[in-house]
């Protein structure tokens, strides 16, 4: 579903579907209705998160230093799928489109700039291609360690007037303890560049990058308040899950995980409760972790759905036939290769301790004992004490 790209009509608004936080009262001179929010709205905070990010975003693509750690770690380290998990592919391909566009669009403004001809223009449109690029949580973070890293390292020092309630000052502290080494080492790459270029004016640095601490400061501030409204939500769904691998305070962290997950990709203009997809992000992050501890060797969440469709399919086989499918059956009614079948056989086969378990009291045999491996202690001698001389 494509999303909204103008503001929403108001004619359009009562087919929208808000969470319960929200009443609407009818207007006294026209038919229009007019929205009042509650204090904890999740409709509410998610639009004022939405454009605290935005403003954010639009603070850290004025600086082509930002199009170049793009470049640099989704490209080199081929991080796309590694920050998504859960992408389908005409997502992945989207993100691979415009890191090819950032990546064109820095390579001209660079060469351009070489050549002392670089206009507005064309840093304009990197910073648009640059505000449509979906960066995760870590990006932002990561990218604001940076440039305040860089600040420091220009003493670039801001004026009390700007300093709202010390937050600036605050955020600068707190960047000596989040990536500093992976911070100096990127920056000390950079000898290729101009800093005036990559990082901009100082002063021009100093407007953007306090702009993108405070934006960021709301930013966080906001999300860890929809995370809290929410906190409740996610004891529901991790109490379905008693009595499994995890004990109830793991099932709830794993929630929480989910509940971030579903803050970072929600988007209110959809016009879908916030509590109805969050649940869905709360499950199968509490279902993953399950399907983490429940086998000794860890197997991919992936190859686990492909394990259970094997199974299913070989136990409507069973069922129907009355005997054991074969390897190629289980391949045609699957639609996986013999090969995968194999390998899907053998990964699922159930883990033994090598040396047995007494938890039953009974004497068993262990596999250790049937190993033809197992070392026999040699036969115990006498020492002949009239061979030593």
């Amino acid at each position: 579903m494509s999303y909204f790209n103008e503001p929403l009509l108001k004619q359009d608004l009562n087919t929208l579907a808000f969470d319960h936080g929200i009443e609407t009262t009818k207007a006294a001179d026209n038919d229009t209705k007019e929205f009042i929010y509650k204090e904890n709205s999740n409709f509410q905070i998610a639009n004022l998160l939405s454009i605290e990010k935005s403003s954010l975003i639009e603070a850290l693509a004025q600086f082509p230093a930002t199009a170049l750690w793009l470049i640099n770690k989704y490209t080199e380290t081929d991080a796309i799928t590694e920050q998504e998990e859960d992408l389908s592919t005409a997502t992945e391909s989207a993100l691979s489109s415009s890191l090819q566009d950032i990546k064109k669009q820095f390579h001209d403004l660079s060469i351009n700039t070489s050549i002392h001809s670089a206009n507005k223009a064309d840093k304009e449109s990197l910073s648009l291609t640059l505000q449509l690029f979906p960066f995760s949580f870590h990006d932002l973070t990561e990218l604001i360690n940076i440039f305040a890293y860089s600040y420091k390292y220009r003493e670039i020092y801001c004026q009390d007037s700007e300093n709202k309630n010390g937050i600036f000052l605050k955020r600068l502290e707190t960047s000596n303890h989040h990536n500093t080494i992976s911070a100096n080492q990127w920056l000390a790459s950079l000898t290729s560049y101009d800093e005036q270029f990559l990082f901009l004016s100082s002063s021009d640095m100093h407007k953007h990058y306090t702009h993108a601490v405070f934006c960021e400061h709301n930013w966080l501030k906001l999300r860890q308040k929809l995370a809290t409204a929410n906190t409740r939500l996610v004891l529901f769904i991790a109490n379905q899950y008693k009595g499994s691998f995890l004990d109830f305070d793991d099932l709830v962290q794993e929630g929480q995980t989910g509940l971030l997950k579903a803050i970072d990709r929600y988007d209110y203009r959809l016009g879908f409760q916030f509590s109805t997809y969050a649940g869905y992000w709360i499950r199968q992050a509490i279902s993953r972790a399950l399907s983490r501890c429940e086998r000794v060797v860890r197997i991919p969440c992936g190859r686990i759905g492909i394990i259970n469709k094997v199974f299913r399919t070989k136990e409507q086989l069973i069922a129907r036939t009355g005997k054991e499918p074969t390897t190629k059956e289980l391949a045609e009614h699957t639609a996986l290769s013999k090969n995968e079948i194999h390998a899907v056989l053998s990964m699922s086969q159930i883990a033994l301790s090598f040396e047995g378990s007494s938890e039953d009291g009974e004497i068993s045999f262990a596999p250790i004992d049937l190993s033809v491996l197992r070392l026999k202690p040699p036969p115990f001698r006498r020492l002949d004490l009239s061979m030593i001389s």
